[in-house]
C-alpha cells in the first residue's frame, strides 16, 4: 500500500492519538474506537488499520498489566484460565476477520455499547463488590474470557469495557477491581491478535511502534488514576466514552 503520506507530522499526530487512547483504555476501555477511527480517517485500508491498531493497543495493556501486577492487585493464579481463554478466543476472532467482512457486527455494535452505557448509568453500588461470584470459573472463562476475547480479535474496539462489565456482573467485582483485571485479560487477547495478524502481513510496523509508545505513556498515567481515584473516575468515564462512541457509530451508519 502507499505510505507516502506518512510524514513526520503524521507520526506526531498519531502518537498523540495513541497517548489519549491509552489513557482511555486503562481508565474505562473504548480507546480503540479513537485509535481505529484515526487510522481509518488517515487513509489506511480497514485490514491494515485493524492490524496496526493491535500493535499500539498492546502498549496500554502491557504497561497497565505490569503496573498492576507489580503492586499486587492481580492474582495471576486465579485468572490464568480466563487469560488463556481470552488468548484462544482472540486468536479465533483474528483468524476469522481476515476472511470475512465484519459488517453485521459493526451494525450491532452501537446497540451493544449503548447497553453497556445504560448499565453503568443505572446500576447501583458499582464501587462495592457483590457478595459472591455469579458463575463458575469455567463459565466465566468461557464468557468473560473466550467470548469477549473472540470479539477483541474480530473487531476489538470497546473490548475493555466488555471485560469490565463481565467482571462486575458475573464475578461480583467492584468497578475499580474489575477495570484492573480487564486490562490484564486484555493483554492476552492483544498478544494473540498480534501473533495471528502477523501471518496476514497487514501490519505497518513503523506506525504501530510509534503509537505503541504513545499508548504506553497514556496507560501509565491512566493506571495511576485507576488506583488513586478509580471509584470516582471509572464509572463516568465509561458512560461518557460509551455514549460518544455509540453516537459516532450511529451517525456514520445512518
Amino acid at each position: 500500500m502507499d505510505t507516502s503520506f506518512m510524514d513526520f507530522s503524521y507520526f506526531v499526530i498519531m502518537f498523540m492519538v495513541a497517548l489519549v487512547a491509552g489513557f482511555i483504555n486503562v481508565v474505562s476501555g473504548g480507546g480503540g474506537f479513537l485509535s481505529i477511527g484515526a487510522l481509518l480517517i488517515s487513509g489506511l485500508p480497514p485490514a491494515n488499520a485493524l492490524a496496526t491498531n493491535k500493535i499500539q493497543a498492546l502498549g496500554s495493556s502491557l504497561t497497565s498489566g505490569i503496573y498492576f501486577l507489580r503492586r499486587g492487585h492481580i492474582n495471576v493464579q486465579e485468572h490464568k484460565y480466563v487469560f488463556l481463554s481470552a488468548f484462544i478466543g482472540s486468536a479465533l476472532g483474528t483468524t476469522l476477520i481476515q476472511f470475512i467482512e465484519p459488517d453485521l457486527l459493526k451494525k450491532l455494535l452501537p446497540v451493544l455499547i449503548i447497553t453497556v452505557a445504560i448499565y453503568f448509568i443505572f446500576a447501583p453500588n458499582l464501587s462495592e463488590p457483590k457478595r459472591k461470584q455469579q458463575v463458575s470459573l469455567f463459565l466465566f472463562s468461557l464468557i468473560g474470557g473466550g467470548c469477549v476475547g473472540f470479539y477483541d480479535g474480530f473487531l476489538g474496539a470497546g473490548a475493555g469495557s466488555l471485560y469490565t462489565l463481565c467482571y462486575i456482573t458475573l464475578w461480583g467485582y467492584g468497578i475499580d477491581k474489575a477495570q484492573i483485571h480487564s486490562n490484564f485479560i486484555n493483554l492476552a487477547s492483544n498478544i494473540a491478535s498480534i501473533l495471528f495478524f502477523i501471518f496476514g502481513g497487514k501490519m505497518i510496523w513503523s506506525l504501530g511502534l510509534v503509537m505503541f509508545v504513545g499508548q504506553s505513556l497514556g496507560a501509565r498515567l491512566g493506571a495511576s488514576v485507576v488506583l488513586t481515584r478509580g471509584k470516582k473516575v471509572i464509572r463516568p468515564m465509561i458512560v461518557i466514552v460509551s455514549i460518544c462512541i455509540s453516537v459516532k457509530m450511529l451517525v456514520d451508519m445512518y
